[in-house]
C-alpha cells in the first residue's frame, strides 16, 4: 500500500513550528492522582479555584431533570440563558456570545480578531496563562508589560506597549493569580489611554467574589457604550461552582458578537450546563455565602502568613498568592504528602510562590496547619 508519507517522517516534521514549541497548560492535580501516586486517602485540592461549597442546590436540581434529555442537542443558541443574562446585566441578548468556558472565548476572539505573523496580543506579567498560549497557538506575538511591586497590572507601562499592530489586550480583573485589581480610576484610564484600533478584553471571572469584597469595584461593560471595542468575560466556573460544566461567555457589541459567533463551535454549551447556570442565577444566596467563606479565608491565610513571616497578596478572588521565601516546589512537594494539593507557581516565573485556593473552614485550617509545619 504506497503512500505520499515516507515511513520515517515523524508529526514533528509534519506540525506548524509554534505548536511545536507550545507548551501545554497544566491544570492543578486531581485528588485521585495524588492519592494514587503517593498511596494517601482524604487528600484536599486548593489548587483550581473551585467553589468549596459546590453547586447551588437549584443548579443541581435543574441539571438533574435535563440528564434525560442527553440523548437531545442542546440549544445552540443557548436561547433561554441568554434572555436570562441580558436581563440580569441590562443589556440586548444579541450582546451575548458563548464558550465551553472563558477559555473558548478567549480562543474565538484571538482567531477573529488577529492575523498570524501581523498582530500583537498585550497584556502584562504574571497575567492568566491561556491568553499567551492562545495567542502562541495562533501564531501571533504575545507582548507582556511590566506589573507594580504588588505584581499588579501597571496601566501606565501597559499603554506604554501599545503599537500599530496590537489588536487584542487583556487584562484580568482581579488576575489570576497574582490576585491584583484594577480599581475604577485606573479602568477608566487604561480604557482612555488605548488607541482605537485595539479590543480591550476585561477577564472578570471573578466578578461576583470582588463585588462582595469591594463595593467601589468596577463592571467594565458599563463602560461598552462608549468603547464599541470592549469585551467583558464572565463564568459559571468559580463563584456559580459549574466549573465541570464548561459554561463561560462574553459581553460585547452586538458587531463583535457576530464575528465571534462565527468561530463558535456548534452546540458548545451543553444542555444540563445551559440550565444549571439558569438556575445558579437565581439563587443569590449561595453566591453570598460563597463570597464570603472566600473573604473570611483570606483573612485567616494572610493572618497566618504575617505569624510565619511570610508575604500573601491581596486578592478580591476565591485564592491568594503566598511568597513563601523558599523554593516553592519544595513546600509544594511536602505539603502534597500531607494530602494538601495547591498550585506552584513557577510557570509564571514565581519561583517562590504558592497559589491558594480557599477551601471550607474545615481544609483552611488542615492547610494552614500543614503550611506551619512545613515552613517551622
Amino acid at each position: 500500500m504506497s503512500s505520499s508519507v515516507s515511513q520515517g517522517t515523524s508529526p514533528k516534521d509534519l506540525v506548524r513550528e509554534n505548536i511545536r514549541n507550545l507548551r501545554p497548560y497544566q491544570p492543578g492535580k486531581p485528588i485521585e492522582e495524588v492519592e494514587r501516586e503517593i498511596g494517601i486517602t482524604g487528600a484536599i485540592k486548593l489548587a483550581s479555584n473551585e467553589n468549596p461549597l459546590g453547586p447551588s442546590p437549584l443548579a443541581l436540581e435543574a441539571a438533574a431533570k435535563m440528564v434525560a434529555q442527553s440523548h437531545l442537542y442542546p440549544d445552540g443558541a443557548a436561547y433561554y440563558l441568554r434572555r436570562d443574562l441580558a436581563e440580569l446585566h441590562g443589556i440586548a441578548p444579541e450582546q451575548l456570545v458563548f464558550g465551553s468556558g472563558c477559555n473558548e472565548v478567549i480562543q474565538m476572539l484571538i482567531g477573529a480578531f488577529c492575523v498570524p505573523g501581523k498582530h500583537e496580543v498585550l497584556s502584562h506579567k504574571y497575567a492568566f496563562i491561556s491568553y499567551r498560549l492562545q495567542t502562541l497557538a495562533h501564531g501571533c506575538k504575545f507582548v507582556e508589560a511590566e506589573v507594580t511591586k504588588e505584581l499588579g497590572c501597571d496601566v501606565d507601562a501597559l499603554l506604554a506597549k501599545v503599537t500599530e499592530n496590537t489588536r487584542l489586550i487583556f487584562v484580568a480583573n482581579p488576575n489570576n493569580p497574582t490576585g491584583a485589581h484594577l480599581d475604577k480610576s485606573q479602568l477608566e484610564k487604561l480604557l482612555a489611554g488605548v488607541p482605537p484600533h485595539a479590543i480591550v478584553v476585561i477577564d472578570e471571572a471573578y466578578h461576583e467574589y470582588a463585588r462582595v469584597a469591594d463595593a467601589d469595584y468596577p463592571k467594565s461593560h458599563d463602560y461598552a457604550s462608549d468603547r464599541p471595542l470592549l469585551v467583558t468575560l464572565r463564568t459559571f466556573s468559580k463563584i456559580y461552582g459549574l466549573a465541570g460544566m464548561r459554561v463561560g461567555y462574553g459581553i460585547c457589541s452586538i458587531e463583535v458578537a457576530d464575528f465571534l459567533n462565527r468561530l463558535r463551535r456548534p452546540f458548545n454549551v451543553n444542555l444540563t450546563g445551559q440550565e444549571a447556570a439558569r438556575a445558579s442565577i437565581r439563587d443569590v444566596t449561595h453566591v453570598q455565602r460563597s463570597a464570603e467563606l472566600a473573604r473570611d479565608g483570606i483573612a485567616k491565610y494572610r493572618d497566618a502568613a504575617a505569624e510565619l513571616g511570610i508575604v500573601a497578596y491581596p486578592s478580591l478572588g476565591n485564592f491568594l498568592l503566598i511568597d513563601v521565601k523558599r523554593p516553592a516546589d519544595e513546600v509544594y512537594e511536602a505539603l502534597l504528602r500531607m494530602g494538601v494539593i495547591v498550585r506552584p507557581m513557577a510557570v509564571w516565573g514565581l519561583t517562590t510562590h504558592l497559589r491558594i485556593s480557599i477551601g471550607t473552614d474545615e481544609q483552611n485550617e488542615r492547610c494552614l496547619n500543614a503550611l506551619r509545619t512545613v515552613l517551622k
